[in-house]
């Protein structure tokens, strides 16, 4: 397995199964070798476009044919980039800026939106890249690009904000891909004969377990359309039609269902297997699918982009009733977690907390196009053992608990010194999530009135949730004002949007 790239994997799954329905959308099907073929057919195009570990950026919505692209990118021997089309055309102007591309695949539909970014490379419209590549256009043999690709090569890509306003583009490889999905379906009884739920955008690398998880183990994605989210009733239907039975989902997509209460609708019957990450998960919601779905097995995922997808889990066996907090487990087989205090030394002991690193298996290479945030980011430790390891400081605060599993405690740089006390704002958001009457919630400092501001959404009156929450947290960390909101904004990756709260509420 170590010399063998995604294009191996993929010819071996086209020939072996090449009549199974490898992946469909609301309107199309592939079986796996049709997915192959044009694959292949799309490389033979932009191999006239791309050189040798070259990114091609590809601007469009969700779809098989996008999935086929992202294929044909690196049958031509580059890495591809899914970019979200929502995003501001400034933000896309630096997301290119950064990249380079070689080529810009993009929607007719979404033709003008690119120009409006000033983007001035090469680019593909996609009805007309798949009918040359069904035309047979383009270079006949891709022999020399196999011979030249190895599992070192870039696969994709993904942007993540960064903090000096430039995105970063975090570069992963196929090896690093290969390797973790390969403990990931291992783990999980991912089998020939589920059918897993793509949520995630392709711009979003929970995305990566939904489509190499399929391609591992040969079972079907079925790519869910993104406005299905704002039905529930149209959700839960495709859900149970499609007989879905993976999902690996953000956490914030998950309490869409149960907190519009959507099972009073439907219960999607077939789903054996619920994963989660992103953020905490809320326990009022957690026992909402617990007591809707009492037969599948939840997991709790943890880990960035930065070490492709994650790096521990959390088998749920107990019921949700009984929990106040998630952990986010153990590492998975090949991860080392280190727990660093400020002055990068190895904390050992439990319940201490400490910055979590990562080592082992599955890094990725680094930020494109940027040497200084890789260098900040990515450093070699050495350790007790005298090893020395490259790691990823994730910027988390973590601890381990007695009974062996790790706990999240917030970020690092959320942190904040209120009333004398230094006070993790996500653990304010874990009780407030216990709370009756409300339904997400979220924590920012308003630092020049030196006040903490909960924002919610759900019946509770602000009164009741601070009377309430006096019995669960020291009285320093009750919030200082609680604002109720008809709902809390979501960035693209599904996360509750922090800096588009202080914005739109001038804190």
């Amino acid at each position: 397995m170590d010399k063998l790239t995604i294009i191996d994997f993929l010819e071996e799954r086209a020939s072996m199964d090449a009549d199974r329905r490898a992946v469909s959308d609301s309107t199309d099907m592939f079986t796996w070798k049709m997915l192959q073929e044009e694959a292949e057919a799309i490389g033979c195009i932009l191999a006239d476009y791309l050189e040798k570990g070259r990114p091609a950026a590809i601007f469009a919505e969700k779809t098989i044919h996008v999935l086929s692209s992202m294929y044909g990118t690196v049958y031509a021997g580059g890495f591809y980039v899914s970019i979200n089309p929502e995003q501001p055309a400034e933000r896309i102007r630096r997301i290119l800026d950064v990249l380079d591309p070689g080529v810009v695949i993009v929607d007719r539909a979404l033709e003008e939106t690119l120009d409006k970014t000033g983007f001035e490379g090469r680019k593909l419209i996609m009805d007309e890249l798949l009918e040359k590549a069904h035309a047979g256009e383009g270079r006949k043999d891709l022999s020399e690009i196999r011979k030249a690709m190895g599992p070192e090569d870039l696969l994709y890509a993904v942007f993540t904000s960064g903090s000096t306003g430039v995105p970063k583009g975090v570069a992963v490889s196929q090896g690093a891909v290969i390797r973790f999905i390969s403990h990931f379906v291992e783990l999980f009884d991912i089998r020939p004969d589920d059918v897993i739920g793509g949520q995630a955008p392709f711009d979003f690398d929970v995305s990566v377990k939904d489509i190499y998880s399929s391609l591992m183990t040969g079972a079907e994605m079925v790519m869910i359309p993104r406005e299905y989210f704002s039905t529930v009733a149209r959700l839960l239907d495709y859900l149970a039609d499609r007989h879905v039975s993976v999902v690996i989902w953000a956490v914030s997509a998950l309490c869409i269902i149960s907190g519009m209460k959507g099972f009073d609708y439907r219960v999607p019957d077939h789903l054996r297997k619920i994963m989660f990450s992103g953020e905490v998960m809320p326990v009022r919601h957690l026992r909402l699918w617990q007591k809707a779905v009492p037969n599948a097995e939840y997991i709790n995922l943890y880990g960035p982009s930065e070490i492709t997808c994650n790096c521990t889990y959390y088998r749920i066996t107990e019921s949700a009733e009984n929990m106040t907090k998630i952990p986010i487990g153990i590492p998975f087989p090949g991860r080392t977690i280190l727990l660093m205090d400020e002055n990068m030394q190895e904390i050992t002991a439990c319940g201490q907390t400490g910055e979590l690193c990562v080592a082992g298996e599955s890094l990725a290479e680094g930020y494109y196009h940027n040497p200084q945030q890789t260098a900040d980011r990515f450093v070699l430790y050495k350790g007790s053992d005298g090893v020395e390891r490259r790691i990823y400081k994730t910027g988390d605060a973590c601890y381990l608990g007695e009974d062996g599993n790790y706990y999240f405690a917030g970020r690092v740089d959320f942190q904040i010194k209120h009333m004398g006390h230094r006070i993790e704002l996500e653990e304010i958001e874990t009780n407030l999530g216990l709370l009756e009457g409300l339904t997400r919630a979220c924590c920012v400092f308003q630092e020049e009135k030196n006040r903490i501001v909960a924002f919610y959404t759900g019946s509770a009156e602000p009164r009741e949730l601070r009377r309430a929450l006096k019995e669960k947290v020291p009285v320093y960390m009750v919030p200082n004002k609680f604002i109720r909101l008809e709902s809390l904004p979501l960035n693209k990756n599904g996360k509750i949007d922090r800096a588009r709260i202080r914005k739109e509420q001038g804190i």
